[in-house]
């Protein structure tokens, strides 16, 4: 398959030499399992009509077509979206290179899609009309230049992956499975839908025309069967003017003409006929006008920069950026919940806020250059702030180009949300990323900062540093009014004709209302003080038929005289208290309901509710509950494959368990389980309007009073029960790891890190250290005596490891430890130090203190673990070999080169022995002893291991894995310091921009590839560019990692060494002794990257001829070597070398100075040898 752009014909120049202003690119995409040249050509007569037939019709018009992986797993396997980016972004790029060779930049282009080629072209084009940086605009120049888009069977509408699959099916007849159930690629199609989201934002100012397929396809691959892979209704989407026809055809022959009388080529004929005409006349005037907005953009940002207005002038053709800035195009729409449709009142306010934000900019225009702008809407609960200002972004959301919340309930929430907008950004999902990337937007975006109750938060610090943002904020703290620059609001009840809207709408008693019906709703809802929530609920009771209208009053105050006596667990004033009650005494009817129902449904729908009660009340993942239910499931069929004698022993055991604490749909009743049920429970309770429900990721939430009354509600006795029900039934949900945790497992230990925290902030640990103190002979006795306690104590300890495994595989490595440590030592305890269990608990805990920098707590308990297993197993056996692999990674991590040497050599012989030279273990091994090798100055015996496992992981991995690509940056590093510098600099090159492509600009191993790369332009002399290199990667780190992180640290040292190449010796100094100072503090002073940080540091003092304190420093650096790596080490031979000729210098300039005048001296001086060192 030709790959790439693929030029199929060219204009004559002869010919066309007067027309060059009327030449046309028209470039070809194919779709699923299609070739670029072979997917245009008739099967019977081999003519491509693109190279055949249109040249003759189109002589102005250049025909390209572009190849490029059209697999099934491309579009369709896990990584669909990544897959449709990466490709996307080489498409520009090489459309443009080829455009912009050929002179033809501004020449206007037309596309020809097919299918899924056309998914690929909107892509291409989202992506380009966002280009508007000026170091990137170059690419914008396709989404300026494009002027029609044909597409032929392209989905807009829905994607049915199974019917692709039968086109995948043509491909591989060996594969006998129904496409209706194929389950390999499991990618849930949010790409496409994603790209049919965003794609409307910019389709207007193209052409478009609309083919779709008339004939099915057939395939006799599952039985006799024939399928529209795209149906008209999705292949011709609902717009206005737009063209469209069907083509009597199959799918893949619909582009495939071999006739110039063939109705339908003549149809297609026709339309790229006019386009070419049209195209030249309308194309010209766009750049013209975006070359007048570029002009006034920059000028815009150089006010910002610099205070002053500037004429820019732009070069052509380097002039792009939106033509019409007066319509902003929303491309992020993320409010805190989706805008109730029945939403009522609030108008006036809702134009007041607007004006607030909008009517107060310099010159009265919402354009103008302004500040960051916030606004402060508080209330008490139940007020309805966050749906009123889900309302304002739903009815403003084209003035925005992004809307996004924070959800400020507590520090976390605000964590993860501004990593999710990172996210979306483009960037790392952390804190410091999403804030920065809000700093970069120019464009007016809003922020709704949700639920900031907690009086001890500084509010002003949530806000993020950005001067086109206006922020929102929903409070129930007034004192917060005074952080809002341009006003606040307080929301009271709603007035008394929209709460009467309100309630009977929600009821669904239809208009024209009598004077009883007024009469009865206005007594309710002055009742209920006019509260949204509140209203909400009374009407959501009437309308399930709970009461009538006239009744609801009567039972309302039933359960308000129960609560009398009760206290809340809310934020809300005393003041507010009794108006609390009553809006809880809206939910109690409704949870009344569900207990007098007695159904399997309502009571799941209770339980549900008691539980999430006690996690965090936002974006509840649906995933915690069907997971468990599928855990439970699962470990019941393996129980089932287990031979008879241990089944017979199980059901011994399991005569002496106690039944579990969990919710009854996660207990086996009839024999199975069905997570059919927790999705029925949750559509009860969303019936009752006691959650509401986002379709988008599959969360729910519960209103902050909500939250707070399902656990209020509970008796005193049973809050610690329903506590550990909830723990108990998200810890079912977690699945300790059996081998590399996939990305899915990693967004859903994300996505319940806060519930997890609530949660056991009220049941505590799950396994309390006083489990631990009933050991020794209590704990041999309970083995025959309380069976029972054991298996408590069993289970117990499995949730607080899989606790320690979710805060460990999130960096909450500090809480990590406190689990994990607990369930070492109960494993010690009950198992014994040589119990399998108790080792890989060992190894779990190290892996933590790893992260915590503690690593000499990590290698003593990796050295027990191998001393064990060597004793048990044998030094050859492959968990000892293991163990002892990953204890030779933390010595020389530790900067302990010489027992990291000696072990990794046994280690890698050992492997070779027992696993073969081509297991995947040895060679990870032995890429780790070829590292520790480099360590020691054996570079040569470094590059040829690292060779050998670059070529075994190339032939089984392949080019791009992960791991090849870390073998790839080793060699690169061996070929640095052997001084092979073009080839390290190619290779390098390689794997910093696969890495890029394949995990984005700021993933840590990205950053430490860049960073690797810049060492090898400073070794070539490219300081410039090494400096742009690090000085962005740096600022990235320190987005995603800290400032204190290696990562950070070591770009930092590589910065000091070009500083001090470039003569900038003050800077290089300072930089230097910074970065030294934090080295000493995260690695000790005693590392390696220590010594050869004050060796360095040695050296930029002789060049800044202050020898006295460059020999303090070398010797300083003799100290710490001998610490660690002692003299022997390479490092601390080349201090003694470096000490000894500061020490002869010095010599040498003391007897010229007292032999001689100044002048002698200054001779002297200018003899000193001075190598580059830095």
């Amino acid at each position: 398959m030709p790959s790439g752009l693929l030029c199929l014909h060219n204009v004559d120049q002869a010919e066309v030499s007067t027309r060059q202003d009327d030449l046309v690119d028209i470039v070809a995409v194919h779709s699923l399992n299609e070739d670029s040249v072979e997917a245009w050509t008739d099967d019977a007569t081999g003519i491509n009509w693109l190279q055949d037939l249109l040249p003759k019709q189109l002589k102005i018009a250049r025909i390209l077509t572009y190849g490029y992986d059209a697999s099934y797993e491309t579009f369709f396997g896990a990584h669909a979206a990544s897959n449709i980016q990466r490709i996307a972004h080489s498409f520009l790029q090489q459309l443009q290179a080829d455009r912009r060779l050929e002179k033809a930049q501004k020449r206007p282009i037309i596309f020809i899609c097919h299918g899924l080629g056309g998914v690929l072209v909107k892509k291409t084009l989202i992506f380009s009309s966002s280009r508007t940086a000026s170091h990137v605009h170059h690419l914008w120049s396709i989404f300026l230049s494009t002027f029609a888009i044909l597409f032929f069977g392209t989905p807009h509408d829905r994607e049915d992956k199974s019917n692709w699959f039968v086109l995948e099916g043509h491909s591989d007849a060996k594969q006998q499975h129904d496409p209706r159930s194929y389950t390999s690629f499991s990618h849930d199609l949010n790409c496409f839908h994603a790209i049919t989201d965003q794609f409307p934002a910019i389709d207007k100012r193209f052409r478009m025309f609309f083919f779709w397929e008339e004939i099915r396809t057939q395939t006799t691959r599952y039985g006799s069967r024939a399928y529209f892979i795209v149906d008209q209704t999705s292949a011709v989407p609902e717009m206005d003017n737009i063209e469209k026809s069907g083509i009597h055809a199959t799918h893949s022959g619909m582009i495939k003409f071999n006739s110039i009388d063939s109705s339908s080529y003549r149809t297609v004929l026709d339309a790229l006929t006019r386009y070419c005409e049209a195209a030249p006349r309308f194309i010209p005037r766009q750049w013209d006008d975006a070359l007048q907005t570029l002009a006034q953009i920059r000028a815009s940002e150089a006010y910002g920069l610099g205070g002053v207005e500037f004429d820019v002038r732009v070069e052509r053709p380097h002039r792009s950026l939106e033509i019409d800035l007066q319509r902003t195009t929303n491309r992020y729409f993320y409010p805190p919940q989706e805008p109730t449709p029945g939403f009522v009142g609030r108008e006036e306010m809702i134009l007041a806020l607007h004006s607030a934000l909008f009517l107060q900019n310099s010159g009265g225009s919402a354009r103008g250059l302004s500040r960051r702008k916030s606004f402060i809407v508080y209330g008490m609960g139940g007020s309805g702030k966050t749906e009123f200002c889900s309302k304002f972004a739903q009815d403003y959301r084209d003035e925005y180009f992004a809307v996004f919340t924070v959800r400020a309930a507590s520090a976390e929430t605000i964590k993860e949300s501004y990593a999710m907008i990172g996210k979306l950004g483009g960037l790392e999902a952390t804190e410091s990323a999403g804030r920065h990337w809000l700093s970069q937007l120019r464009e007016p975006w809003l922020l709704i900062i949700d639920n900031a109750d907690d009086p001890s938060c500084e509010l002003s610090s949530i806000f993020p540093q950005a001067d086109s943002a206006h922020i929102l904020v929903t409070t129930r703290n007034p004192e917060f009014r005074r952080d809002g620059t341009v006003g606040s609001l307080e929301l009271q009840g709603l007035k008394e004709e929209d709460a009467l809207q309100l309630l009977l709408t929600r009821a669904d008693i239809s208009r024209p209302w009598d004077v009883s019906t007024r009469t009865a709703g206005n007594l309710i809802t002055k009742s209920l003080g006019y509260l949204a929530l509140a209203l909400i609920h009374a009407g959501n009771c009437i309308y399930r038929r709970i009461c009538n209208l006239g009744d609801f009053l009567t039972l309302h105050s039933t359960y308000r005289a129960r609560l009398q006596q009760q206290r809340v667990s809310t934020l809300e004033s005393l003041d507010d208290e009794d108006m609390v009650k009553v809006i809880y005494s809206t939910f109690d009817v409704s949870m009344e309901f569900l207990s007098k129902k007695r159904t399997v449904t309502s009571q799941d729908a209770s339980e549900l509710l008691k539980i999430v009660g006690f996690y965090h009340f936002e974006r509840i993942p649906v995933d915690i509950f069907t997971r468990a239910v599928v855990n439970r499931e699962n470990s019941k069929q393996s129980t089932s494959r287990l031979s008879i004698t241990s089944r017979l022993l199980g059901a011994i055991i399991g005569r002496f368990e106690p039944p579990k604490t969990l919710p009854g749909f996660l207990k086996d009743t009839d024999g199975r389980l069905n997570k059919f049920r927790v999705n029925r429970a949750i559509r009860e309770l969303h019936s009752l309007s006691l959650i509401t429900y986002d379709g988008k990721d599959d969360t729910f939430s519960l209103h902050p009073l909500v939250h707070a009354w399902a656990r209020d509600v509970l008796p005193s006795q049973e809050r610690k029960i329903w506590a550990y029900v909830g723990l108990n039934t998200l810890l079912e949900s977690v699945l300790l790891p059996s081998g590399k945790v996939s990305e899915s497992d990693g967004d859903f230990n994300r996505d319940i890190l806060p519930h997890l925290d609530s949660c056991l902030q009220d049941s505590g640990h799950p396994l309390p250290e006083t489990a631990i103190t009933t050991a020794g002979l209590q704990m041999r006795l309970a083995k025959f005596f309380q069976p029972t306690t054991l298996l408590i104590l069993r289970d117990q300890t499995l949730n607080a490891a899989k606790c320690g495994y979710v805060f460990a595989e999130r960096g909450e490595f500090g809480k990590g430890a406190i689990h994990l440590r607990i369930v070492k030592d109960t494993l010690i305890t009950t198992l014994g130090r040589e119990h399998e269990k108790t080792m890989t608990a060992m190894l779990g805990l190290a892996g933590v203190c790893w992260g915590l920098g503690r690593l000499e707590e990590a290698i003593e308990l990796q050295k027990t673990v191998v001393e064990i297993r060597s004793r048990r197993c044998g030094p050859t056996h492959e968990e000892t070999l293991m163990a002892m692999d990953r204890l030779g990674s933390s010595y020389w991590l530790h900067g302990r080169y010489h027992e990291a040497l000696q072990l990794q050599e046994a280690t890698t012989e050992g492997m070779k022995a027992t696993l073969g030279m081509e297991d995947a273990k040895t060679l990870a091994a032995l890429d780790n002893l070829a590292v520790t090798l480099g360590s020691w100055h054996r570079f040569e015996e470094s590059l040829r291991i690292h060779r050998r496992v670059l070529k075994s992981r190339q032939a089984s991995l392949g080019q791009s894995h992960v791991d090849t690509l870390t073998t790839m940056n080793n060699v690169a590093m061996a070929l640095l310091d052997l001084g092979h510098l073009d080839e390290a600099k190619s290779m390098m090159t390689d794997v910093h921009s696969q890495r890029r492509a394949q995990l984005g600009k700021e993933h840590p191993w990205t950053l430490w590839a860049l960073c690797n790369l810049a060492k090898v332009h400073i070794e070539m002399g490219y300081l410039s560019e090494a400096e742009k290199m690090l000085t962005w990667g740096v600022e990235a780190g320190e987005r995603s990692l800290g400032k204190d992180h290696l990562g950070v640290l070591m770009g930092n040292g590589q910065l000091a060494r070009i500083y001090a190449r470039q003569g900038r010796l003050e800077e290089s100094e300072k930089l230097s002794v910074l970065t030294i100072g934090l080295i000493e503090k995260s690695r000790g002073i005693a590392h390696p990257d220590t010594v050869y940080g004050l060796w360095k540091l040695a050296q930029l003092y002789e060049l800044r001829d202050e020898r006295e304190i460059a020999v303090q420093t070398c010797q300083l650096a003799l100290e710490r070597a001998d610490m660690r790596i002692t003299r022997r080490h390479p490092l601390a031979k080349k201090i003694e070398e470096l000490l000894g000729r500061l020490d002869g210098q010095n010599r040498d300039f003391a007897e010229t100075a007292e032999a001689g005048d100044g002048q002698n001296a200054s001779t002297a001086r200018a003899l000193i040898p001075r190598g580059q060192t830095w």
